[in-house]
Formats: structure tokens, sequence, C-alpha cells
């Protein structure tokens, strides 16, 4: 199996036109492709693919990889699409969130002259198109690989290290297990999300101001509820075993809720919200996909010009790499909390050291 000379991405929205963002900062060349002409004008302007192509063959026919970010529903057909403009031993692969019904659709049909690794990056934004697209999308977010026996090893080495390259992290999965998962950790919180949000929306239409009380917790509950239906349309579809299995064991766990506010016994309702609280403390704060926790500290800061621009620089005066960065909160007048995540305990321990003698208030979490 060569190496990887071209790329071409299939489908240039969030995902597409992150990933072309990403490659292309990574020193590879890439071309895409999108139904809409100008969106690929816009990704060349954008800098997502340094070369634009004529037609779908100009895109697809010297490329040694082909990514497939269109809506999961078309994967395989566009695939299809594909298959008399590549040459010989082209890869084809796809970001799509369903594994297993892509890959009965893909083997169907492909000649054993190509190769196909099934591919999920557990990372994404509730806005899309290609304006929403973020170069740093991929970073320290798990990028799902599929395990089949009809994948070369080789092939899926090649696609490990073209994701390792824009700062993903691999995990290895059996189709199966991906669905399963992602019913239950992606799908259903989509499904809840958008139920919460409409449930409020008919209390709204009888009660009306209901929404304009709406605070954070709401808000970002609801968030994903945002994702683009159409999008969400072919994924829930795509995996509508595994995730009916997920809606069944969440309204067990709502009945008995329900049974537990009814009989009024306050300390099994206790007993139902620390065992939630526990669990949720098993999640990794900020985790993209299934990584491991982040190493991190929280920075207490005030509210004045500067005061996030001069943690950064301290701690990069001193060699250390954040990983990762959130605002908590904000208090106007002042100040907020600032949570920095970072490689190695060693790092925190440096990183307190420095902040703390520049004055600033800080705790390792």
């Amino acid at each position: 199996m060569t190496a990887v000379d071209s790329i071409a991405i299939i489908g240039l929205g969030l995902m597409g036109g992150s990933l072309g963002l990403a490659l292309v900062r990574a020193g590879y060349q890439v071309t895409g492709w999108d139904q809409n002409p100008e969106i690929i004008k816009e990704a060349y302007q954008a800098g997502a693919i340094n070369r634009m192509p004529k037609d779908l063959m100009d895109a697809v026919g010297k490329a040694s990889v082909v990514f497939i970010a269109t809506p999961v529903e078309s994967i395989a057909a566009m695939i299809k699409d594909c298959l008399p403009l590549v040459r010989p031993g082209t890869i084809f692969t796809d970001l799509g969130s369903i594994k297993t019904k892509v890959l009965e659709a893909v083997f169907q049909f492909l000649p054993e002259s190509q190769y196909f690794v099934a591919g999920h990056p557990m990372t994404g934004s509730e806005q899309h198109g290609l304006g929403a697209a973020d170069p740093f999308l991929f970073q320290n977010a798990a990028y799902l690989i599929i395990e089949d026996p009809r994948t070369p090893s080789q092939a899926a080495d090649l696609i490990i290290e073209l994701v390792e390259s824009v700062g993903a992290q691999i995990i290895k999965l059996t189709a199966a297990e991906h669905d399963r998962i992602v019913s239950m950790v992606s799908h259903l919180p989509h499904l809840i999300a958008a139920t919460l949000a409409k449930t409020a929306g008919t209390v709204e239409r009888k009660h009306p101001g209901t929404l304009g009380l709406a605070a954070g917790g709401f808000r970002d509950t609801t968030r994903v509820a945002l994702g683009s239906p159409e999008v969400w349309r072919g994924i829930i579809r795509g995996n509508l075993d595994q995730v009916i299995k997920a809606i069944d064991t969440f309204q067990a766990e709502l009945i008995n809720l329900k049974e537990i506010l009814t009989t009024g016994e306050v300390s099994v309702l206790d007993q139902f919200l620390t065992e939630a609280q526990e669990v949720r403390r098993q999640i990794p704060a900020k985790n993209k996909g299934f990584l491991s926790l982040l190493h991190e500290m929280v920075v207490t800061i005030e509210d004045r010009p500067g005061t996030i621009v001069n943690v950064l620089r301290y701690l990069a005066d001193v060699g250390l790499n954040i990983k990762d960065i959130e605002i908590l909160r904000v208090r106007e007048g002042t100040g907020g909390t600032l949570r920095l995540a970072l490689e190695s305990d060693k790092a925190v321990n440096d990183g307190v050291k420095v902040l703390e003698s520049h004055g600033f208030k800080v705790k390792k979490r």
C-alpha cells in the first residue's frame, strides 16, 4: 500500500471542512467536492482544500484516500459513485456516526481493488456548515476506527496515521460495539435534548414567558438539539434498534424516578440523586469522546484586560503545553474561573507553582 500523495474530501460541511483545514495545516495535499459549487469555492478560500477540482472525477481520480463526510444516509451511494473514477488501491473512509449498516451496504459492491476503513470522530458542534469549520476540532478527540475482517490492516494503519496527524486519538471497536455505545452517549442525549426543548415549547404556548426564564442549565442541556435535523434523521434511522433499546433503558429510569417522587420517600430520592452524581463524576471533564482524563487546574482570574493572556503567557514561558481551556464562570466586575487541562500531573504541578508565583489563586482538579 502506497503512501498518501493526495486526499479528497467529499462533503465540505462542518466535519469535512474541519478535516480539510486540519489536513492542509498538517501539510497534506487536499482537494474536495460538494454538491454546491459555491461551497467548494468557499472551502478553497478558507484553506480547507488547496486545490479546486473541475468535477468529481478531478477531485477523486488521483486521490490515495477519499474521506466521505456526507450525511450517513448517502455514504454508501457516494462511494459507489466514486468507484468508476478512482485508481486501484484507493482507500475510502467515512466520518459517519453509524457503522453496521454502512459497512453492510459498502461491502455489497466494493471491489477487491479498493478498500474501506469505517471511522467516526467523536467530536462536532451543534453548529453546522462550512462556516462553523474548525481546524482544531479533532485535537484530543477520540476517533473510532472499526475493526472488520474485510478491511486490510495496512489500509486501517494508513487512515490511523492521517487521523493522528491532526491530533485525534485512536480507539478501535467492532461495528456492533460502536453502534451500541454511541446510541447511549450520543444518539439518546440528542433525542432527550430535542424532547426537552419540544416539551418546553408546548408549555411556552400555554404559559408565555417560560422560555424567557430558561437559564444556563436548560440551555446547556438542550444545546445539542440545535443540530441539523437532516443529519440526525439519518443517524437515528440508521441505528434504530440500538436507539430504541437506549430509550427503553432511559424510560425505565424515568418511571423509577416518578415512582420515587410519588411515594415521597426523601431518602430514596437522595439515593437516586447521589448515584447519578457519582456516575457523572466518572466522566472526564471536557472529555472529547472516550479519552482518559486530562490533568487539570482551575485558576481564579480578575475582571481586567489581558488577564487570560497573561495566564497563557506565563505557562508558555516555561514550556507548558495547554491541551484544553474553558472559562467556567464569568462575573462582571469581579472576575471568573478558568479551567486549564495539561498533559501530565507534573505539568499541572509546575503550572500551579508558576501561576501562584505571579499572584494567581490556583487549585488542582
